[in-house]
């Protein structure tokens, strides 16, 4: 996101919170918002797909790989480096999924 971007929407919270509104901004932000969430899960879903095939190579959940990954005890490896990549990339969609998902729902409230 660039600086001007930033700008633009901090400029559209100070209107909105001065009693600024607009229907149509309203349905753009809530379309777009909907959208990244609908790549988002497609995304996951993806991800999930990636991290079970490791999953079951190795015996071990994720989440106990990422804990031996940052206790320094899983194997030295690409496939380690991999699921490693993954399970972030997994994390991070997490958090953006959690804050849209906030989002959408303060949109849809009266």
């Amino acid at each position: 996101m660039t600086t001007h971007t930033l700008n633009d929407l901090q400029r559209l919270q100070q209107l909105y919170a001065m009693g600024f509104n607009n229907p149509l901004i309203d349905q753009v932000l809530r379309q777009t918002i909907e959208d990244q969430v609908a790549r988002d899960e497609n995304d996951l879903r993806e991800i999930d797909s990636t991290l079970r095939a490791y999953e079951v190579q190795s015996g071990l959940s994720s989440t106990e790989f990422w804990a031996r990954y940052q206790a320094g005890k899983a194997p030295d490896t690409s496939d380690s480096l991999e699921w490693q990549t993954f399970y972030k990339m997994r994390q991070r969609i997490l958090a953006r999924l959690f804050s849209l998902r906030e989002t959408v729902s303060d949109l849809n409230s009266p």
